[in-house]
């Protein structure tokens, strides 16, 4: 009969108490272009057109994994590490992961006021309009230029896409398989969003009627462009 060493049973002992005793996940999101994590302000050519994207908000809601709420909003900043990086409480394996992009419903009817400036629906976050269109589910701001030069700014045309409103909250699910312990990365991919839209046309939105077209536009594109990976 063979029989493990002590230093052997440790080291088995050790790891499997790791891996059993951790029940978080730690969960980051990306801008990425070309593949590699987008550099704020950054430029970027669609064909002949350069772009540079200035800032780039937006919500995560009900993030859920399986059958567990992990988070039910997040503000996401992915230039800031404070807000592209967060820890969450993860019990067990699940093969899918599931959330929405901007605040469903009933979060969008509440008063940013009654908030911690810490909360993600803080007025804080400069994500709230007013009484009337509630909160922005995103808030993207930048520049392009047709010709291929950022640095003619006279000629610049400007990206605002400043969506919200209850019609406009978008979910997707996608399949993966996630453990606790493990790193999960959400990735929005500028080129699929960029290349799904006319920027001479789609250019602006505030959400008010003459510009809805193009906040539906930009929502639908947006939450198809996501990836989440285990990294």
């Amino acid at each position: 009969m063979k029989y493990l060493s002590l230093a052997s049973l440790l080291t088995i002992f050790l790891l499997s108490s790791c891996r059993s005793g951790d029940k978080n996940v730690t969960v980051e999101f990306q801008l990425v272009q070309n593949g590699t994590p987008y550099t704020m302000s950054s430029p970027f050519n669609k064909g002949d057109t350069a772009i540079a994207l200035d800032l780039f908000h937006f919500y995560i809601s009900e993030l859920t994994i399986g059958d567990q709420l992990i988070s039910d909003v997040l503000f996401v900043d992915p230039s800031d590490s404070t807000y592209s990086n967060y820890t969450l409480n993860l019990e067990k394996r699940s093969s899918n992961v599931s959330f929405g992009l901007g605040v469903p419903e009933d979060m969008n009817a509440m008063d940013p006021t009654t908030f911690e400036t810490s909360h993600p629906l803080s007025s804080a976050f400069a994500m709230y309009w007013t009484w009337a269109s509630k909160y922005r589910f995103i808030k993207a701001e930048g520049r392009f230029n047709a010709s291929g030069d950022l640095s003619d700014a006279a000629n610049n045309g400007g990206i605002i896409w400043h969506t919200g409103t209850d019609p406009l909250y978008r979910t997707t699910t996608l399949d993966i398989d996630v453990r606790p312990g493990d790193h999960i990365v959400f990735k929005l991919d500028l080129d699929k969003l960029i290349s799904a839209v006319s920027l001479d046309k789609d250019g602006f939105t505030h959400t008010t009627l003459d510009t809805f077209g193009t906040a539906e536009k930009v929502s639908n594109e947006a939450i198809a462009a996501f990836e989440v990976v285990v990294e």
